[in-house]
């Protein structure tokens, strides 16, 4: 338990570039303080835009909730014992071991998980209606017809087993697919409904070729780059589809572009990409049997209220002298 009459310094770091649903401002604290009034009152509270906090150092920060930091800043902060990232992959503040051993850092995961699973089946749906390729038609003022089979008993392979993963799982499992779960242990607990087979992920070329529709939530960490590379591609099932969720960086983007092109993939739903936006003369644009999403998969309009609902949380069992949740595992990098 902590002293009872000790308050706390927190600093909320936004980026003014990002959309308003990012943004966490005075508004968006105050409707997170009115559900938790009890917590808010050991809070003191400051703001801070697109970096400039950084330039000046964190003496009197007790805790930060920020997407992007420089290591040197917090490693020198000496109050500083925890940090809340405001997304569930923290691949762009690797490496993490550059951070000082004492740090806490906990992510979003699971604040994703709804709208993550109606993605994920809305995705799936559209695979195998192949309505890339209807889009594509359109686009071409073709009318082509395409006549395609139930998706109830096939197959989709869901790469990465975490809340992301598993709500993509349960998506696929509720429209009547077999699911298969890749993770790094192959185990997970709590997943037992959400796939008919969890596997490790080393498994991965042994299972590529059963798949109908292959989902990527994996986090991108030095072992997950480039996880689905060319020779992986090519050991997909003739006419699967692929759908990423996760980082742009897991897939080999130009060898997916050429089997779209040439037909051995049916289709792909990208959310991700590298670099976001995406710029208007990307190749991604014009491929056909490609839809472009921009990065909208598993955000919703109240994400900053989200996240500091689930920062209210972990601030409550700190208070408690409890473990955190969503604690990030420095060496692994999820």
């Amino acid at each position: 338990m902590t002293d009872p009459a000790r308050r706390y310094r927190l600093h909320l770091e936004s980026q003014r570039r990002q959309s308003p649903a990012f943004h966490f401002d005075e508004t968006v604290w105050q409707t997170a303080c009115e559900r938790h009034p009890g917590l808010a009152q050991r809070i003191d509270v400051s703001f801070g835009w697109d970096g400039e906090r950084f330039l000046r150092p964190l003496d009197d920060v007790d805790f930060l909730l920020a997407s992007r930091f420089p290591h040197a800043v917090v490693n020198d902060a000496p109050r500083l014992r925890w940090i809340h990232t405001t997304g569930a992959g923290v691949d762009q503040l690797m490496p993490l071991e550059r951070l000082r051993s004492d740090l806490i850092l906990t992510n979003s995961s699971g604040i994703h998980s709804d709208k993550a699973a109606e993605f994920a089946q809305m995705a799936l749906l559209m695979l195998n209606s192949q309505m890339p390729r209807v889009l594509q038609a359109q686009r071409e003022h073709r009318w082509e017809p395409r006549l395609t089979t139930p998706i109830r008993g096939k197959t989709a392979l869901v790469i990465g087993f975490g809340d992301l993963g598993m709500a993509a799982a349960r998506a696929a499992h509720a429209a009547g697919l077999r699911v298969i779960g890749l993770n790094r242990s192959g185990s997970a607990s709590g997943a037992t409904d959400a796939a008919h087979v969890l596997a490790p992920v080393d498994a991965l070329d042994e299972w590529l070729p059963q798949a109908d529709f292959v989902i990527v939530t994996a986090p991108l960490t030095p072992a997950t780059r480039n996880l689905l590379s060319a020779q992986r591609l090519a050991r997909m099932r003739p006419g699967a589809g692929i759908i990423n969720m996760s980082r742009a960086a897991l897939i080999d983007y130009a060898a997916l572009f050429e089997r779209l092109r040439s037909g051995a993939c049916s289709g792909a739903i990208l959310d991700v990409f590298d670099p976001e936006p995406l710029p208007d003369d990307n190749a991604a644009w014009d491929v056909p049997g490609l839809v472009v999403t921009p990065h909208i998969s598993c955000d919703a309009p109240d994400y900053s209220v989200r996240v500091l609902e689930l920062w209210f949380g972990n601030f409550a069992r700190l208070l408690r002298g409890e473990p955190l949740m969503n604690v990030v595992s420095l060496a692994r990098g999820y």
